[in-house]
């Protein structure tokens, strides 16, 4: 579904972005479990091989389960996800990844770059470390993983959470939202 120009909505157990632009970009890829789903819904937009970049909020399971789907792209999360991920996956569920799937993040992931053109990154710790949300600005909108969806937040009770910092992330975001008059493209429609 088109939630507005050049830009789409699949929504399985987790939503994935496509952004279409100079540079064609997924906001998180969604799960293991449903990657022929993704990728019928994706090519249906854009050919898979033409995603240049996938971005994602944190690397939860249901997050980046797919992302070897896009071995032509490149894979973005924060530094402190990547960190966290190449210490130790096992915090971030990995009996979900599909086989193989933590070995190719581990050899793909990496840091943010400064600059993601239209798109500004946002730290929000909580629901993990290093999550983020991303805000675009042409666009007004604020993809913000499971730091806060339309009906609630992100759990905070996982190995990786900061529950101490939850408060301040939604905060920010919801700062953001209301001054920015920004529409919201939560991780999920809960």
């Amino acid at each position: 579904m088109e939630i507005a120009k050049g830009v789409y909505k699949i929504s399985r157990i987790s939503n994935v972005y496509i952004i279409l632009g100079d540079v064609p970009t997924v906001v998180d890829c969604g799960d293991f479990n449903d990657r022929e789903f993704v990728k019928r819904e994706i090519e249906k937009i854009i050919p898979l091989d033409d995603v240049k970049r996938v971005l994602l909020t944190h690397l939860h399971y249901d997050h980046c389960g797919a992302v070897s789907l896009f071995k032509k792209a490149k894979i973005y999360a924060s530094a402190e996800e990547v960190d966290d991920f190449k210490k130790d996956p096992r915090v971030f569920l990995p009996d979900y990844f599909g086989p193989g799937d933590i070995e190719f993040l581990q050899a793909t992931l990496e840091a943010f770059p400064k600059t993601l053109g239209d798109l500004e990154v946002i730290k929000v710790p909580g629901h993990t470390r290093g999550s983020v949300a991303l805000l675009d600005k042409k666009r007004k909108l604020l993809f913000s993983g499971d730091t806060l969806f339309d009906n609630g937040i992100g759990r905070t009770d996982l190995p990786n959470s900061v529950p101490q910092k939850m408060e301040e992330s939604l905060r920010k975001l919801h700062d953001l939202i209301k001054t920015k008059n920004l529409e919201l493209c939560p991780g999920h429609d809960y």
